[in-house]
């Protein structure tokens, strides 16, 4: 798949600001459902006992993508030949006193029924497939995860043209 480049205000701006860098992993299945994460319920954790998207922090000198595949392959062992596509990126202000600015990238990787099957979670107390629907209606959910799941799967009503991403998924 080609690779969307970012755009230029992006690629511009400067987060030197910023606390923590992530990246987090849009996995989909191939009937449109997410992937999601039940986060451990352990102090320190953040948004412990919640439902996310599989995500870690990126390490000094590390890109986006290298940082996914770690991630996916510690916490999953998920392999190197994925297809990860760009989806978007945040940064925001939290209103907490440590790690307060976080800059977010979330990244699509289509899964088949095989992959997902395959799948053996090292980290999490657990994992599901949900609609957007069905995400959004969770009562502990990463919002900012929902957001993402919302730019992906609203792409046609928000963008007109299914924006720039090079996937077939079911658009809501």
């Amino acid at each position: 798949m080609p690779v969307v480049p970012l755009p230029s205000f992006v690629q511009a701006a400067s987060l030197s600001a910023v606390d923590v860098h992530s990246v987090h992993a849009v996995l989909l299945a191939e009937d449109g459902r997410l992937l999601l994460q039940r986060r451990d319920d352990k102090p320190g954790i953040v948004l412990r006992d919640h439902w996310a998207f599989f995500a870690g922090a990126m390490e000094a000198g590390e890109a986006a993508e290298q940082t996914l595949r770690r991630e996916l392959a510690e916490e999953l062992r998920l392999g190197g030949d994925i297809e990860p596509v760009w989806l978007t990126e945040s940064v925001c202000v939290l209103p907490r006193e440590r790690n307060r600015v976080a800059h977010r990238v979330w990244f699509v990787v289509p899964l088949s029924d095989a992959r997902l099957a395959a799948l053996d979670q090292r980290e999490g107390a657990g994992r599901g497939l949900f609609t957007i629907a069905e995400m959004a209606a969770l009562p502990k959910v990463a919002p900012w995860d929902v957001a993402a799941a919302m730019l992906l799967t609203r792409r046609e009503v928000l963008f007109g043209d299914g924006g720039c991403l090079p996937l077939s998924c079911p658009v809501l």
